[in-house]
């Protein structure tokens, strides 16, 4: 559909031609990125849409950007080049309401590395890059040091070790700063996570290697990272430690460390993500398995709203903790507190920057006691922790203050098998006042 044609003014482009039903029917056969380009061109498209939202597309909510289930996996690559279609359609689903479509063309042979608000970190073979979902602007990144890291290409799968020899594996690309059109798109701030070590990016400058404090080959085992009021926190997946830089010294030098606020033999999946106000680090962890101790797994309950497959799982232990760690590093006294509620807010955690959504709107328990419906306050979700993670396909939502007896919902995924995954199911905000910001908005 050509969505430029009613921009225009006269003949049977011009807006004043259309009822809002027309209106809704052309949304509706949109994708999100088109709607939000079709708001982009008028004020009176923009208001047409934007209260149609309870309707179509529930914006400012987290979703699931993922691939269709049917082509949830790679294909074979001479059947791949067969229909490259399904390589830039996917699904936007929101938690509780019917499943769009989003198009992203910019990712023909491309992967996505991570995300954080309109921005995509994505990769071919060649080259990374910043590329915005509705404008597609396309920031190049340069490459990584050839004098610390070796990239090659290894059955269509981008491989890199040290130079010195050992293999290391890309987790994800964190974008802890979005490039702005008042920053000429240069101020930007990125993480390079990898499971051995971290770079960090700062727009118009090169990557740099952030010294690990034990040497080779007891190596870190890095499994998520942030960038907070100027410094970088990394998480250790082994026993919970958190690592910090100062990203101001340009040699970044010899991390902090902080001590992990649990200390016992169970294994936790580690997160962290910035307070609600910017100022504070909250750790975030969750038992690495869930199950039932009799090995049976439940039955998948189908979701007629979105059409995700939804079960139910005994409590997993979920816990928050936060700290100062600026102000505790110079006392040199790092005490977590913990964090018992979030309020009006529920964490979205993954491939993507962490996001914190206010849904004050919303219930934190289902009246009935039952998974639905599955957006709640309140409640921590995860999902992919990386774009290798394959072994752990489930999205889970936990309760912070659970009733006693209550499950926990997960979103069950398709199957692992010996395909890798196209590509990692993460969090995404669709919003519509990028109309407003970025997009040129036309008076009528």
């Amino acid at each position: 559909m050509d969505y430029s044609r009613l921009c225009r003014g006269g003949g049977d482009g011009h807006l004043e031609a259309l009822t809002g039903d027309n209106i809704d029917l052309i949304a509706a056969h949109l994708d999100v990125t088109y709607t939000v380009r079709l708001a982009a061109c008028s004020r009176e498209l923009y208001d047409m849409i934007s209260k149609d939202e309870g309707k179509m597309h529930h914006w400012d909510e987290p979703c699931l950007l993922m691939p269709p289930p049917a082509y949830w996996f790679d294909e074979h690559w001479d059947v791949a080049r067969a229909s490259r279609l399904h390589d830039t359609v996917y699904d936007l689903v929101p938690l509780d309401h019917p499943r769009r479509s989003v198009a992203l063309p910019f990712m023909h042979d491309r992967k996505w590395l991570g995300a954080n608000g309109d921005w995509i970190a994505a990769a071919d073979h060649h080259e990374w890059c910043l590329v915005n979902v509705y404008t597609e602007r396309h920031i190049p990144l340069p490459s990584l040091p050839d004098s610390k890291i070796d990239h090659s290409s290894f059955s269509y799968q981008p491989a890199y070790s040290f130079n010195w020899g050992p293999a290391i594996d890309l987790l994800k690309i964190v974008i802890c700063q979005v490039p702005t059109k008042g920053g000429r798109y240069a101020d930007y701030k990125l993480i390079a996570l990898f499971d051995k070590t971290i770079f960090y990016l700062e727009g118009g400058g090169d990557w740099r290697m952030l010294e690990a404090l034990t040497p080779a080959p007891d190596y870190p085992n890095y499994c998520d990272a942030i960038e907070l009021r100027g410094h970088v926190f990394a998480v250790d997946e082994t026993d919970g430690s958190t690592y910090f830089w100062d990203t101001a010294n340009e040699n970044l030098m010899l991390p902090f460390v902080i001590p992990p606020p649990v200390v016992d033999d169970q294994q936790y999946a580690w997160f962290l993500a910035p307070s609600a106000d910017g100022k504070r680090l909250m750790i975030i962890l969750t038992v690495n398995k869930i199950g039932i101790a009799n090995a049976e797994v439940p039955p998948d309950i189908p979701y007629a709203a979105n059409g995700l497959q939804l079960r139910q799982y005994p409590p997993v232990a979920t816990y928050v903790f936060e700290l100062d760690p600026l102000s505790t590093a110079r006392a040199g006294d790092f005490l977590w507190r913990q964090v018992n509620s979030l309020s009006d807010h529920s964490l979205f955690l993954g491939l993507n920057y962490p996001i914190i959504a206010n849904l004050k709107k919303r219930e934190s328990k289902a009246p009935d006691g039952t998974l639905v419906p599955f957006m709640r306050k309140n409640c921590v979700y995860t999902a992919y922790r990386n774009i290798r993670y394959n072994q752990y396909p489930k999205i889970l939502r936990c309760n912070l203050q659970p009733d006693e007896g209550e499950t926990v919902g997960v979103i069950s995924l398709p199957k692992d098998g010996w395909d890798s995954v196209r590509q990692a199911a993460m969090w995404f905000k669709p919003a519509l006042n990028i109309a407003r910001s970025v997009l040129p908005l036309k008076k009528q």
